[in-house]
């Protein structure tokens, strides 16, 4: 490692690093976005932490009661616990998953509110030696995660504690609310890399010693993805984490944040993800190490499964003559 690159960095140097090698959004036109956009996150802004979660709640509520995606929510539950719960129980787990997603978003959309004193008070880390370890290891660092609890928030807090930090993730086609997303990330010190042809720009930031964060619990299509068990049942997962992985050397860490309280949230860091060789066999190597990453997430999952993203199709992509469990 180069003298000089230990971590965290100067919260300076982070945010110059951001704000040089992150995605931008420049937007024209779509005055009437702006304007709804922007009427929401005032809105958004104006509460107290405590009433942006009252709120967040209320909507989660209303989207049970309106069984938003519910059919999904049910597939997905019954392929992860049979009938080792009940109907009652599954359908406990769908409430508290929407209330988790509302408040989320509701809380993202008052990143700027987070100064240095919510951070110190509100938002404590848990194992950050895990995470400063690995960048110290100076190869850059693979965060692997999915969409749990407080995702966004949890890549940003990390920027936030001074440790250079992107996520690749998908553009929203809306321009506006793209560009609230990018800069809101920004403003975390965590930049965006567009997910589409994004190999060379995460190899760069890594051997620049960034951490870069990639999900895995989305459905891949079978040419982007390898099928793996996931939670019980072959799910085609992203196999370009652990093909960084091999080819930069970069450790691998797991982890998540979460909401303790009405404003008070934690980051924990639950691992790191050893490498398991098979140099007999290069695409094995691959799919044994894609399980072992997914392995991680699992755990986190049916601690916390009120955590998770179960509204979405995670299982659509199957194996050829094997049919979709939501009846595609």
């Amino acid at each position: 490692m180069k003298p000089g690159a230990s971590f965290p960095w100067p919260s300076e140097r982070v945010r110059e690093y951001v704000l040089a090698n992150t995605r931008t959004v420049e937007v024209t036109g779509h005055y009437l976005s702006r304007i709804g956009i922007g009427l929401i996150l005032a809105l958004a802004r104006s509460f107290s932490w405590e009433g942006a979660d009252r709120a967040g709640a209320f909507f989660g509520r209303l989207m049970y009661l309106l069984r938003i995606r519910w059919s999904t929510a049910r597939v997905n539950l019954d392929i992860v616990y049979g009938e080792r719960k009940t109907m009652k129980e599954k359908r406990a787990i769908y409430r508290e998953s929407l209330v988790m997603v509302c408040r989320h978003f509701a809380n993202f959309l008052r990143v700027p509110l987070m100064d240095e004193e919510f951070l110190r008070t509100r938002f404590e880390i848990e194992n950050e030696e895990l995470l400063r370890d690995a960048y110290n290891q100076g190869k850059g660092v693979i965060l692997v995660g999915g969409h749990i609890g407080e995702w966004d928030t949890a890549a940003g807090r990390i920027g936030m504690a001074n440790y250079p930090i992107a996520i690749v993730a998908k553009k929203f086609k809306n321009p506006v609310m793209d560009k609230v997303i990018v800069d809101a990330r920004c403003g975390m010190n965590l930049g965006t890399i567009a997910h589409v042809n994004s190999m060379q720009r995460i190899r760069e930031g890594l051997a620049r010693g960034e951490g870069v964060i990639m999900a895995m619990d989305q459905n891949m299509k079978r040419s982007q993805g390898m099928f793996v068990e996931w939670l019980g049942r072959p799910a085609c997962t992203v196999r370009s984490n652990a093909w960084v992985a091999r080819e930069t050397g970069a450790p691998v860490i797991c982890g998540y944040a979460c909401r303790v309280a009405p404003g008070r949230f934690k980051l924990i860091l639950t691992e790191e993800i050893p490498w398991e060789p098979c140099p007999d066999d290069r695409e094995r190597e691959l799919a044994i190490n894609t399980r072992n990453q997914v392995k991680a997430i699992e755990k986190i999952i049916l601690a916390h499964p009120e955590l998770w993203f179960w509204i979405h199709r995670r299982w659509k992509t199957q194996p050829e003559g094997v049919p979709s469990p939501y009846g595609d």
